[in-house]
């Protein structure tokens, strides 16, 4: 099991420049630091260093650490 009972996903999609990252950070602005957003682009980009391609790294990696933010993100403080 990932989570608790109380743990929520929400994920946002959307075309390029329809919002997402603007959402995102309203979001994070409501809810402060027991929001994590796990963004594809700054996995991609910044940590793999990867093209946007199928079956890239970054797929697995979204899932990873999408998993560690609802599982032990909420024992970070």
């Amino acid at each position: 099991m990932v989570g608790t009972e109380e743990t929520r996903l929400v994920v946002v999609r959307g075309n390029s420049a329809s919002g997402k990252s603007s959402v995102a950070a309203g979001l994070r602005e409501s809810f402060g630091r027991g929001l994590a957003v796990v963004g594809q682009d700054n996995l991609r980009r910044i940590v793999l260093w990867e093209r946007d391609r199928p079956g890239a790294a970054n797929i697995g990696l979204i899932g990873l650490t999408a998993r560690y933010a609802l599982t032990d993100f909420g024992s970070l403080g």
